[in-house]
């Protein structure tokens, strides 16, 4: 199968040797001496970094077509869905088939399976519906069937999963209140810790950041003596300037210090179009292939400039398929099933599923991996002095073996826009460490030199000048801590 990379013009500046921008009365130019050299998931010892996998349980995506372009991406861990219905699509009878491929296979590239257990099972009266917001298991005979199944789950996959996520969004189905909710994920969780006791459980994964939902949940594990039982909450919120959303992070972190120290706040499930889309989470904006880019940047980079572990959603565009809908309380098939795009992939699907190319936020989220693994630690609070008039986000960061920085910048007051033009404003870093200090621009992987006199020091008290920002993230970076690609010959 021919693929189409649609990627030329990422590389085409590194045809040529230098680039301009009109800045403060005069014009700059850097040279340009290549671009990031991307790095496998079996490259990459460990990472904040997390890719979506979701939607295999109802066939929205097809794994065998996009398998070969999983470890590429330098992700860590991928998120899948278990699928109670995909798994038993009759009473008491398995087929776990499907998912022992994409389990060994993601493995096999180097990449850990975290693993969600969600939605119901039409087959059993009470058993919910098979979708987000489908609602969970309620009668009796429909949770001993759930039980069974996640028992069936960990037994099998032992060994081979850690991770285990209990639901995804039921915040979005008012029946699914956080009582219900504390209920259904207690006995999960118990189930999953009575096989894997060193088992690592996601908790949560909301959609909407609500204390109210978050509160009652913790206050139901303390008062059974089962806050033990969580490790990470996950929390989502779609918001079209990503900055906008940690506010509410904050709160959530803040509730949950005051209940444990030992449960920390994740990033589960986060991303964005790549079009304009009527659809789902950040729809009715005219998104691009660009736009998507500096969003996803912005996003990732955001997390780990506050410590939070981070996943982008998804890794390919996913066909929905809606085949069936509650009436009147009664489950029934639709005549015409509803078929949308959620637009949201580093990579671009075809109406069957195969792969069509990929796009520019599949390299992006390559030069994010390729950078910035464990090896670079934060810098709390680093401090910097800027002319900026615009709201930015500045974050430092040391290298282990070194001590030699990365610094990441963007403009954060605005929505991503399409634009590429870029300004120029001057730094100044009073505990900097540099030696050779380069500049990236994170979402097309290009790295350029400083000039010599746009950059000087006294000790460590740095100062640059006439440095090109946008919305999307750039770094003023230690040139050794930046793998270069070989140029061809």
């Amino acid at each position: 199968m021919k693929i189409n990379l649609k990627i030329t013009y990422l590389f085409a500046a590194l045809i040529i040797s230098t680039f301009s921008y009109a800045q403060k009365n005069q014009d700059i130019t850097y040279s340009s001496i290549g671009a990031v050299q991307s790095r496998s998931s079996h490259e990459i010892a460990a990472s904040n970094w997390s890719i979506g996998g979701e939607t295999m349980d109802r066939d929205f995506t097809d794994f065998d077509q996009w398998k070969q372009y999983l470890g590429a991406t330098g992700a860590k861990k991928i998120r899948l869905q278990a699928g109670w219905a995909k798994c038993e699509p009759k009473k008491g009878e398995y087929d776990f088939e499907w998912l022992d491929r994409i389990i060994d296979e993601v493995i096999a590239q180097g990449v850990e399976p975290w693993l969600q257990t969600s939605y119901g099972n039409p087959i059993y009266e009470g058993g919910g519906m098979p979708n987000l917001s489908g609602g969970f298991p309620v009668s009796e005979e429909a949770l001993a069937a759930w039980d069974q199944w996640v028992m069936e789950l960990v037994k099998r996959y032992k060994g081979r999963v850690k991770i285990w996520e209990i639901w995804n969004e039921s915040d979005l189905n008012s029946e699914n209140t956080p009582d219900a909710y504390s209920k259904i994920f207690v006995r999960t969780a118990e189930i999953i810790r009575s096989e894997i006791p060193e088992a690592t459980i996601y908790a949560l994964s909301l959609a909407g950041i609500n204390v109210e939902y978050v509160e009652p949940f913790l206050a139901y594990l303390k008062k059974h003596d089962k806050l033990d039982l969580v490790d990470v909450i996950t929390l989502h919120g779609y918001t079209y300037r990503p900055e906008e959303i940690y506010t509410k992070y904050e709160k959530i972190q803040s509730l949950t210090k005051s209940y444990s120290d030992h449960i920390i706040i994740g990033q589960g499930e986060l991303g964005c179009p790549s079009e304009n889309q009527k659809h789902y989470a950040l729809k009715n904006y005219p998104w691009t292939e660009v736009s998507q880019s500096k969003w996803m940047l912005r996003k990732l980079l955001g997390d780990l400039g506050r410590d939070i572990p981070s996943l982008y959603f998804s890794i390919i565009d996913m066909n929905y398929v809606r085949v069936l809908e509650k009436v009147n309380g009664k489950i029934t098939v639709l005549k015409d099933p509803i078929y949308t795009v959620n637009t949201k992939g580093l990579i671009k699907a075809k109406k069957d599923n195969t792969v069509d190319y990929l796009k520019p936020s599949y390299f992006a989220y390559q030069n994010l991996t390729s950078i910035f693994d464990y090896s670079l630690k934060r810098i709390t609070n680093y401090p910097y002095v800027t002319d900026a008039s615009s709201s930015l986000s500045v974050y430092g960061y040391r290298a282990d073996s070194s001590d030699y920085q990365v610094v990441t910048i963007w403009e954060n007051g605005d929505t991503p826009n399409n634009s590429t033009n870029k300004t120029t404003i001057d730094f100044e870093f009073t505990n900097g460490n540099f030696s050779e200090p380069v500049y990236v621009d994170m979402r097309t992987g290009e790295i350029f030199d400083i000039p010599k006199n746009d950059w000087s020091k006294k000790g460590t008290h740095y100062k640059f000048i006439n440095i090109p920002i946008y919305d999307s993230p750039i770094l003023i970076a230690e040139k050794s801590l930046i793998k270069l690609k070989s140029k061809k010959k």
